[in-house]
């Protein structure tokens, strides 16, 4: 088999940007109602629904000579006990005692000669049990890591497929000489395939595409205030948990023409505020990355469920104010201004372009788009499954997603929509935020502060204040 299953350019660009200290790994903490299963249950749960994943019997393999792009491959040594493990809480189980097991679960790294997940049930709790899990960013985005969950799972209430065991036979990898061969190939073509349409695009270039691409990599290298946020000290992780109810967070932002991530963003400014103030840091605003899904609606492969389809905005998050309505509205204006703008999409178009690149030409793009960008943290809000989710006859009761960060930086912020509720999830370096239950709780206050009712804006004030907004971003 001459062409297998190659990783896409930003999936490989996630693969290549990991570092010790950055593992880029996507993670989870799920919480299920009702007895824990056995883990050999689990594991025979699991093992049967791969074949809806191939992902998760393959590796990642490296051409021979380094020629052409990495692979994903069949695992030949595959065995769902090294992805699927248990363990129990000491007693007495608190599930205040939840979030630092996940952090240590989520600091332990993935064997790169494996299949890049692994899952942990957790007993011991005082009611229900836990999952936690996680797979490295060049096989899941968030998006993608929901999909896998809608594979994975049933849904509540309807007929519950039984596991049959699997007859799956992993496929032999091509001998060396041709496995060279297939790559020298590929590189080639794709190298004169890449040169021919670089040629044509830059003979029929559109202007205003140009200038929205300069605007977006702009935005993106603005430099971001300097904040004690900005260092990677070793892999270690803390984990936090804050949520609301979803409709609560929808009225919020309806108030102020506002979507829910936009409440979100805002609730994220108040923690993001409170935290460095303790650190004795006084900023107006901080700057995030924001993931944005890319994903057509219609997308054929959406039911594989993996691979990244995302590009990336960036928000000012006005830190230095500190009345909740005042930051929804600021970010509301903010995000408005870059959606109309098309913030995400030049992005987009350069990381679709990068699959015309040889994997070493990818490489230095991924690396110096990294450099480039300026931010202090990330904050991404992912849509959950429309239904209620079971696993085993155990019902999903919530997810808290944590959500990976480049090496240079130390917390991250995610929130998934799951039954009502949103529920985020705080993921910090160790050293670096020692307070992550501390802003966990500062989240919680600016999601609590959010839901109060406040005086509508005055119309003059909202045209004044989002033309500030779009005047800014077309100044960027």
């Amino acid at each position: 088999m001459l062409r297998g299953d190659r990783l896409s350019a930003l999936d490989a660009a996630f693969l290549d940007l990991d570092r010790p200290a950055a593992p880029l790994h996507v993670g989870w903490t799920l919480r299920l109602d009702g007895r824990p299963p056995s883990v050999a249950a689990l594991r025979r749960q699991i093992d049967a629904r791969l074949d809806r994943v191939p992902r998760f019997r393959r590796r990642v393999v490296r051409p021979p000579l380094g020629l052409g792009d990495p692979q994903w491959a069949d695992d030949p040594a595959f065995d769902v006990a090294r992805h699927v493990h248990a363990l129990r809480l000491g007693a007495p189980g608190r599930a205040a005692d939840l979030p630092a097991l996940a952090g240590r679960l989520l600091s332990e790294p993935l064997d790169p000669r494996r299949p890049l997940w692994r899952v942990t049930l957790v007993d011991g709790l005082p009611a229900g049990f836990a999952i936690v899990g996680q797979a490295h960013h060049a096989l899941v985005d968030g998006i993608a890591a929901v999909k896998v969950a809608m594979l994975l799972f049933d849904v509540e209430g309807a007929p519950a497929e039984l596991p049959e065991p699997s007859g799956w036979t992993p496929e032999p990898p091509p001998s060396t000489p041709v496995a060279a061969a297939a790559a020298a190939l590929e590189c080639a073509g794709r190298t004169w395939r890449g040169s021919r349409a670089l040629a044509r695009a830059l003979g029929r270039a559109d202007p205003a595409k140009l200038r929205d691409l300069r605007v977006a990599v702009e935005q993106l290298a603005a430099p971001a205030p300097p904040t004690g946020l900005d260092r990677s000290a070793g892999p270690e992780r803390l984990v936090a948990f804050a949520e609301t109810s979803l409709d609560a967070a929808r009225e919020a932002g309806r108030r102020d023409g506002a979507t829910v991530n936009d409440v979100l963003l805002a609730a994220a400014t108040v923690a993001l505020g409170r935290a460095l103030r303790r650190r004795g840091e006084r900023h107006a605003w901080v700057k995030v990355l924001v993931p944005v899904n890319v994903r057509a609606a219609e997308d054929p492969a959406a039911g594989a469920g993996l691979g990244n389809q995302i590009s990336f905005m960036t928000v000012e998050l006005p830190v230095g104010l500190t009345d909740s309505t005042e930051i929804l509205r600021s970010v509301a204006a903010q995000t408005v201004a870059r959606k109309a703008a098309g913030a995400a999409a030049p992005l987009h178009a350069v990381a679709r372009a990068g699959e015309l690149l040889p994997g070493t030409a990818r490489r230095l793009v991924a690396r110096a788009a990294a450099g480039a960008a300026s931010f202090n943290a990330v904050v991404s809000s992912i849509p959950g499954p429309p239904v209620t989710l079971a696993m085993l006859g155990r019902r999903l009761t919530a997810v808290y997603p944590a959500v990976p960060f480049l090496e240079g930086h130390g917390l991250s912020i995610g929130a998934v929509s799951y039954r009502g509720r949103l529920q985020a999830c705080v993921y910090a370096d160790a050293e670096v935020v020692p307070d992550a239950v501390e802003i966990a709780r500062d989240l919680q206050h600016g999601f609590d502060a959010l839901r109060v009712p406040h005086a509508p804006e005055p119309p003059w004030r909202a045209r004044a204040r989002a033309r500030r907004a779009q005047r800014g971003a077309a100044s960027r």
